[in-house]
């Protein structure tokens, strides 16, 4: 059965950039979800026309496969426990909420039932231990 998966920005970045991670490109193993956290990510770091007009193609197709994730009600309701939780045990600064997005992407995974794909298994670690929901590697 293929499993639903959201690969994480890291990882995105290796294969726009490097053509890595061929293993995930195989169609009859994975079905893949784009996270709404990711494309903002994937856009705040592009440079370029050449950039930009590649991912106004990629989001374009997610969007057309209804593969664009973004949260539902009680997906909000999860991230924002799970930042109370996380700021509770210390690990959560909402000044600087740099976990914000990775907690929004594993709220996505769970919603679907999908795994992230990431490269950043040590903050994922730390997230997982306030909410439910499968990471790793690539």
């Amino acid at each position: 059965m293929q499993q639903k998966t959201i690969i994480d920005t890291n990882v995105y970045i290796d294969i726009f950039n490097d053509d890595r991670h061929q293993s995930l490109r195989n169609p009859f193993e994975r079905i893949v979800f784009l996270a709404h956290p990711v494309l903002h990510e994937l856009w705040m770091g592009a440079k370029g026309k050449r950039e930009i007009k590649h991912l106004i193609t990629f989001q374009s197709a997610f969007a057309k496969l209804k593969r664009l994730l973004i949260p539902t009600p009680s997906t909000l309701i999860s991230v924002g426990r799970a930042c109370h939780r996380l700021r509770s045990s210390g690990k959560f600064d909402p000044v600087h909420p740099k976990h914000y997005n990775d907690i929004s992407i594993a709220s996505l995974a769970r919603q679907i039932g999908a795994t992230v794909i990431t490269h950043n298994t040590r903050d994922f670690s730390t997230i997982q231990s306030v909410m439910d929901f499968e990471f790793e590697p690539p």
